[in-house]
């Protein structure tokens, strides 16, 4: 999901009383998600958020949502992580060839195009079911 302009005023307002000049906040913005930042505008919603964050506390988020508990829905997950796949919401991993993208998954479960907001761990039966249809959904987006 895009940035939202009260997203865009805050990041410009925080950047603002550090004395940066524009080509300076950018460049402050690239490093700070290593990859070149052009405008505020670049930025989704969730990193808009994490940097907001950031540049509130200075610490950054580690509120990481895609987390589950090992022993609670293991069936539930395994087809989670199966539409993850067929999604190609994947991530390569030193070691492995691929695996699950859960840093994608984390900042889809923030989003407003969640159906469930709020982490794995906290999830119920009826939350599972939920996001596991959104996923059919994604699923067969991707491959119309």
């Amino acid at each position: 999901m895009e940035i939202s302009k009260k997203q865009i005023q805050q990041i410009q307002i925080i950047l603002s009383k550090r004395e940066l000049d524009r080509e300076e906040r950018l460049q402050f913005l690239s490093d700070h998600f290593n990859r070149e930042i052009t405008t505020t505008k670049d930025l989704t919603f969730v990193e808009a958020e994490d940097l907001i964050y950031f540049l509130n506390t200075g610490k950054k988020s580690n509120s990481n949502w895609a987390f589950f508990d090992k022993s609670k829905f293991v069936s539930e997950r395994k087809l989670l992580f199966s539409y993850l796949y067929q999604a190609q919401w994947v991530t390569k991993k030193e070691g492995y060839t691929e695996v699950p993208d859960l840093e994608r998954l984390s900042n889809f479960l923030k989003s407003p195009k969640s159906p469930v907001k709020k982490p794995l761990k906290k999830f119920e039966k009826q939350d599972w079911s939920k996001l596991l249809q959104a996923f059919r959904n994604i699923v067969k987006g991707t491959y119309k």
